[in-house]
């Protein structure tokens, strides 16, 4: 698909750019993140650049498409791009204003519906239909908001994201298409030149704007893989779809086992902590890059796994060997805080 100097190659290179000029001017924006109880970090320090990320994925999304031999303007890629700006345009007006929880949800919940549509097969209306759509629209709002919960650390998230966006832009896997592996590497490179600026010293961070459409995107590329593409009208390929989850496995573990842990504890899910296993390794006292490149680790083990596992019949040792490394790590994080510890957690 990206040929060495072949335009769509160009328009890539042009989102690294763009992107990396873009998040370099929110830096002097100096719209601040002021630190404060769930902080890692010390001091104000820039937020959006997501921006950068965004802006360079929107505005050049149209033009990939069109080098790529898809169909420029076919509804369905405009449902996901206007999802993806919808979503980033309320969450950076969230990162200046501070808006309350409950518009965010809903532009989360809209997003997703507008993915859901644009990947799902829309045939014959029925049960199966409208279950299979409340789980598509349930997933998509959840991997946004893991993603967004998780961007707490340096290098964390956006690491995580590339690493995996990068490999789905990679020709390997079933029921991928062109229009996945151009989205997956036009958000990749916008991401490749937010890095150096935030990790391993951050100068800026992603901000809503930026973690929140991310983690939306990825989460339809589930879908995407689910169905073979947008035009598909086919029943849902879990085999394939698993291959994101295995990538993200890091974030989603953590949130789904903090959740659980809040739940039983019967603390307030929406009210904001630092209760996160990476959280509480950090204010353990394991070193900020450390924990970063262990979560860009089980990105390379998600791989690995889906690449060896994924066309078994089931899912199961799949599933197993994806969580293997996440038991070790919270076994870890457990023992960790037993010498060193952090309070309430």
């Amino acid at each position: 698909m990206f040929h060495v100097f072949s335009p769509s190659l160009l328009v890539l290179l042009g989102a690294y750019a763009l992107s990396a000029l873009l998040t370099r001017s929110m830096i002097r924006v100096a719209v601040l993140d002021t630190p404060g109880h769930r902080s890692s970090h010390t001091r104000p320090t820039p937020k959006g650049g997501g921006v950068g990320v965004m802006g360079a994925f929107g505005l050049l999304y149209f033009p990939l498409h069109m080098l790529c031999g898809l169909d420029t303007f076919a509804p369905e890629g405009i449902a996901i791009w206007g999802a993806a700006m919808l979503l980033g345009t309320v969450s950076w007006l969230d990162d200046v204003y501070q808006w309350p929880p409950l518009i965010k949800l809903a532009a989360q919940v809209v997003a997703a519906v507008l993915v859901t549509l644009a990947t799902l097969p829309m045939g014959d209306a029925g049960f199966m239909l409208a279950v299979t759509m409340l789980c598509a629209v349930t997933w998509t709002v959840f991997v946004t908001n893991a993603v967004n919960f998780m961007d707490g650390l340096n290098g964390l998230v956006g690491g995580v994201l590339c690493l995996s966006l990068l490999c789905l832009a990679l020709p390997f896997w079933p029921a991928d298409g062109v229009e996945l592996r151009g989205n997956s590497a036009l958000l990749a490179f916008g991401l490749l030149a937010f890095l150096p600026l935030n990790f391993p010293h951050a100068r800026i961070f992603l901000g809503d704007v930026g973690s929140q459409p991310c983690g939306l995107l990825i989460a339809t590329a589930a879908l995407m893989l689910a169905q073979g593409g947008p035009v598909a009208q086919e029943l849902p390929n879990l085999h394939a779809a698993a291959l994101v989850p295995c990538l993200i496995a890091g974030l989603l573990y953590d949130v789904a086992v903090t959740l659980m842990r809040r739940s039983f504890a019967g603390e307030k899910l929406l009210q904001a902590h630092r209760g996160h296993l990476y959280q509480v390794a950090f204010r353990a006292g394991l070193p900020m890059p450390m924990v970063t490149l262990l979560h860009w680790g089980f990105v390379a083990w998600g791989v690995g796994a889906y690449a060896l596992l994924g066309r078994l019949p089931t899912l199961l040792p799949l599933i197993l060997v994806v969580l293997l490394p996440q038991f070790v790590w919270t076994a870890f994080v457990v023992r960790r805080v037993r010498h060193h510890p952090v309070g309430r957690w």
